[in-house]
């Protein structure tokens, strides 16, 4: 089984940048476009403690608490080849009991992807033809 992840870069006005495959995971609701990553992907950008805002978070299992940036970062979506097929800005959450990085809804949105199937990990853009299927990232 499969689930849909792309390739991502992270840039931040102090010219950090961190490739990522992200889970494309419509079920991470959020009003503005946000990107969930942990603490070493975070530290890697620059960001410090000083640098976020606590939360509160609604999960399907409960309430909880996750660190959202002040600022926004850009945030590319790659193809295979690593050339850029749309951006957007976001911004980043910051989850200790993170498995993997995430994309929500509103970045989904707002990166042109389209899911054909969650459980085959088949997507395209929104700019593809329609005949073009992407395969999930590895």
């Amino acid at each position: 089984m499969m689930v849909v992840r792309v390739k991502t870069r992270l840039l931040r006005d102090n010219d950090k940048m961190q490739d990522l495959v992200v889970l494309v995971n419509s079920g991470a609701e959020s009003d503005e476009p946000t990107i969930v990553i942990d603490k070493d992907n975070a530290n890697a950008l620059g960001f410090k403690l000083e640098d976020f805002d606590v939360i509160e978070v609604e999960l399907a299992s409960g309430k909880t608490h996750s660190y959202i940036s002040r600022d926004k970062v850009k945030v590319e979506l790659l193809d295979e080849e690593g050339k850029v097929l749309s951006s957007t800005h976001a911004y980043v959450a910051v989850d200790e009991m993170l498995n993997e990085p995430l994309i929500t809804d509103s970045t989904i949105d707002e990166l042109g992807i389209q899911v054909i199937s969650f459980k085959k990990g088949l997507w395209r853009h929104i700019n593809d033809p329609p005949n073009v299927v992407r395969e999930s990232a590895r």
